[in-house]
């Protein structure tokens, strides 16, 4: 047993020494290299395993390599975190408040969202910071849902419920308590849920002997899970659990006999006060005056107001019933100074105001984003099926037009078909009268054998003829027919026709297509354009802060354009001498399909004043015509 013991203890030194080798490694990698990046995810895969080698790193990282926003967030996140789990209690929240602004400024992170505001109420609750703990755990919740970081919600809960465990909002806090049993179930989380359970049961403790049931059984379910674990902290909880019960539940013996176990396994003298109360109590109830006097006395040392005010119930009890009634009072009005010490009622009305504060604002905005939501479906909805019946309509109208014209071609060749049909109907009668003329002549002249071989030849050609004329009808009854049956099917068919474009849609497009050009060419080779084109944008987003255009910048600008429009500049100042130099770089701006909204921006004015100015332009140009200052500037 000694030899397993013996390599196992070796075993766990030698990974411990790789994982610090591994970690001095990328250290000093991430460094030569300068990845910031790297060095934060190596913190962040340390970060549940090994949180002191993660909090050493971060410590270590040279500032430099942060060079982005969201690298400086994610390793104040990160630090915070680290702190949190190493038990160093920040002295501000500066630090986790650049992670939350910037995750709330770019609200496509959820998960690094959540955890920051989770760590900014982490920061209050240790800071006793109660109503911004409550603010930060709440706005932190609805994130935390959607991430579906149940480990994260886990912890969440069990923080937030402390909270109100601490304010006397019991039935809150095992609300919380019950949520978080059914994640730790689901984790297999043993220490966690041993903890829980005696945080449930000291919440039925606090609500009265109709609850002491509830909680010796949730205890009973604590204490085999607390045994088997080698964690000390966790029997504590339990322990300290079980002797305030008993002693609630006037069994002072079993009490005293998990005092004694507490007293073994508790190394924090500052949590000494409270189960010498507890011991104090214990000995109170079983008539052991002595020794309760004794440990209350030792209470009054601790530090918290309720420790202090619990063992002045003690020793008033006490002086009471040895008859020493000045003593008695002198405890009691200790007590009283103890309990107004606390200003208990006033933090819970404040963590009450800020619960309903945050979860009111949550609510209303939920309800903004669902109505603005509602109103994009609604509008979205109400266009499509506008736009349905614009086209079906438009639709049903080509068909309707197509279909006319189709009906009166019909028609028409119909009507040539009779046409020609009772032409050729006559052509046949006619043929058929001199065949018949041609053989009564036949049958006149049988003794003329020459006449008569010349009227059957003659009626041998009409009877060809009239086999011409029959083929001919066929034909031409077949060809319509074919013609119909197709203007038939076409009528069925959609109408997929393309229609013409109007001169007027192919010059905007062309008008379209040359501005695109122009700002195509003068965005890749003009230096002095994209010059303009930042403090138009600048101007836009700071109207208070206008910035104006450098008259270098406006030289090389229209002297560019002046190139690109063939010695445009010079033809618009010849025609017209009045032009002021802004009218001319008003112009300019004109010329190159520029819209008057992003002039009035470059000139640093409004929209009104840019038409004003082109208004004033006209005037100097002695324009009269009503004439489109567009198509006046296209034309020089």
């Amino acid at each position: 047993m000694k030899s397993i013991k013996h390599q196992t203890k070796e075993h766990n030194r030698l990974i411990y020494y790789l994982c610090l080798f591994n970690l001095i490694f990328v250290t000093f990698a991430c460094q030569q290299k300068g990845s910031g990046d790297l060095l934060l995810s190596t913190a962040d895969s340390l970060m549940s395993t090994r949180p002191d080698s993660a909090l050493y790193l971060l410590e270590n990282i040279c500032l430099s390599e942060i060079k982005t926003p969201a690298q400086n967030a994610k390793y104040a996140l990160l630090l915070t975190q680290a702190q949190d789990k190493n038990y160093i209690t920040p002295t501000t929240d500066s630090l986790i408040r650049i992670a939350t602004e910037y995750y709330d400024s770019i609200d496509n992170d959820i998960a690094m969202q959540a955890k920051a505001h989770y760590y900014l109420g982490r920061v209050y609750q240790e800071s006793r910071n109660n109503p911004a703990t409550i603010r930060e755990f709440l706005r932190a919740m609805p994130l935390v849902k959607q991430a579906k970081d149940h480990k994260l919600l886990c912890m969440l809960y069990g923080n937030l419920g402390y909270v109100y465990f601490q304010q006397d909002l019991l039935d809150k806090a095992d609300s919380l308590y019950v949520c978080e049993e059914e994640l730790l179930k689901q984790e297999a989380d043993s220490a966690h849920l041993a903890t829980l359970l005696a945080q449930r049961a000291d919440i039925c403790i606090m609500k009265g002997a109709a609850f002491h049931g509830k909680a010796e059984e949730l205890l009973n379910r604590a204490l085999p899970i607390a045994e088997k674990l080698n964690n000390p902290h966790v029997k504590i909880e339990v322990l300290s659990s079980l002797r305030i019960l008993y002693n609630e539940m006037g069994e002072p013996e079993k009490a005293i006999s998990y005092i004694r176990r507490e007293l073994m396994l508790q190394k924090d003298t500052a949590q000494l006060y409270g189960i010498y109360l507890s011991l104090g109590d214990a000995y109170s109830r079983s008539n052991q005056k002595d020794s309760a006097v004794y440990y209350a006395y030792k209470s009054l040392f601790s530090p918290s107001f309720y420790t202090k005010a619990g063992a002045c119930i003690i020793l008033e009890d006490v002086a009471r019933k040895k008859g020493d009634f000045t003593e008695a009072l002198h405890f009691k009005d200790n007590y009283e100074a103890y309990m107004d010490s606390t200003k208990h009622i006033e933090r819970t009305k404040e963590i009450l105001v800020v619960e309903e504060v945050t979860l009111l604002q949550q609510s209303e905005q939920k309800h903004r984003s669902n109505l603005s939501l509602y109103l994009y479906y609604i509008y979205a909805g109400s266009s499509f099926i506008v736009i349905l019946i614009v086209l079906f309509v438009y639709k049903r109208i080509k068909y309707r037009q197509k279909a006319q014209q189709l009906k009166l071609k019909q028609e028409s060749l119909l009507q040539t078909i009779s046409t020609q049909s009772i032409q050729m109907r006559k052509d046949m009668e006619n043929k058929d009268a001199e065949i018949a003329e041609l053989k009564q002549k036949c049958s006149e002249y049988n003794e003329d054998k020459q006449y008569l071989d010349q009227l059957n030849s003659c009626l041998n050609e009409l009877l060809k003829e009239k086999d011409k004329i029959y083929t001919d009808i066929k034909k031409a009854i077949a060809d319509k027919e074919k013609e119909i049956e197709q203007l038939m099917k076409q009528i069925q068919l959609p109408d997929d026709a393309k229609y013409n474009i109007h001169l007027t849609e192919q010059l905007t497009n062309i008008k379209k297509e040359k501005s695109y050009l122009f700002d195509s060419l003068l965005t890749s080779q003009s230096v002095a354009y994209k010059t303009l084109l930042t403090i138009k944008q600048h101007n836009y987003e700071n109207p208070d802060a206008n910035e104006k255009v450098p008259n270098e910048i406006w030289e090389t600008l229209i002297s560019e354009i002046d190139q690109l429009t063939h010695g445009f500049i010079s033809r618009l100042t010849g025609k017209h001498e009045r032009l002021l130099k802004e009218d001319v770089y008003f112009c300019c701006l004109v010329k190159i399909g520029m819209k008057y909204a992003d002039i009035a921006n470059v000139f640093g004015c409004t929209s009104n004043a840019a038409y004003k100015r082109r208004d004033a332009i006209m005037k100097r140009m002695n324009v009269e015509t009503p004439v489109k200052f567009d198509i006046l500037i296209e034309e020089i």
